[in-house]
């Protein structure tokens, strides 16, 4: 036996990603804006987050898996990197994030601040309800 058949690749199983887990996406943002709200100091005014690190922080929360293992986990990475995009699209469109918890409501405004080879950047503004009535409906 030479010593390049003794050597075996280890095959690495990705974890299945089905729509139940992809549809906890939205989950995983929130906790990321409530992160941002706890953490934020007085002269910030918006979040950032990209899809990409959304992705990062999903995957890492959810299998253990850091974004150094990229390539190790392509499909993984991928079809989640995807689903982010398409989450961040809807958000975009619909202009707002909100959802109520422990009987108080958070309500984020969204604008577009950039998009860089498909990681797309998304700008996170806590409202007050006073402010509320200054976005336009869409």
């Amino acid at each position: 036996m030479t010593s390049r058949s003794v050597r075996t690749r280890r095959l690495v199983r990705e974890p299945e990603v089905t729509p139940s887990i992809l549809a906890s996406i939205p989950e995983c943002l929130r906790d990321a804006l409530k992160e941002a709200i706890n953490t934020r100091g007085r002269g910030r005014k918006s979040v950032l987050i990209s899809s990409n690190s959304l992705t990062n922080r999903f995957i890492f929360s959810r299998w253990g898996i850091r974004p150094s293992q990229r390539r190790r986990y392509k499909n993984l990475f991928a079809s989640v990197r995807k689903q982010s995009r398409v989450v961040f699209q809807h958000f975009l469109l619909r202009g707002r994030v909100e959802w109520t918890d422990d009987s108080e409501r958070h309500v984020f405004g969204v604008y577009k601040f950039d998009e860089i080879r498909g990681n797309l950047i998304l700008g996170f503004v806590a409202m007050t309800p006073e402010s509320e009535w200054t976005l336009p409906k869409r």
